[in-house]
């Protein structure tokens, strides 16, 4: 499943984590701030994404999804897995 980010965001950090490393407070019940946009993309196997009033979502290699900023979210491994976190926010105005 691939979600589209919001026009006018740009990309400014991104976290590459496997089954090995991906961090238990990622695994439990959290967001991201206001303002800031979550991409999900997993290079390899398989990762379960859950988020408060969706459907969960198991998302496999080459596939993305996009939380929103401040959405109650969870992901954990099915199994090895390897991804990436990208993280984007709205552009300033006053940015050159």
């Amino acid at each position: 499943m691939t979600e589209a980010l919001p026009e006018g965001v740009v990309h400014y950090a991104t976290s590459q984590f496997t089954h090995e490393t991906l961090p238990e407070k990622l695994r439990k019940n959290h967001s991201t701030k206001a303002g800031v946009w979550g991409q999900l993309a997993v290079q390899s196997g398989q990762l379960l994404l859950r988020r408060d009033n969706k459907e969960d979502l198991v998302l496999a290699a080459d596939e993305t999804a996009v939380f929103a900023p401040q959405e109650i979210h969870s992901v954990n491994p099915m199994g090895e897995v390897a991804l990436e976190v990208r993280f984007h926010r709205q552009e300033r105005p006053d940015a050159e």
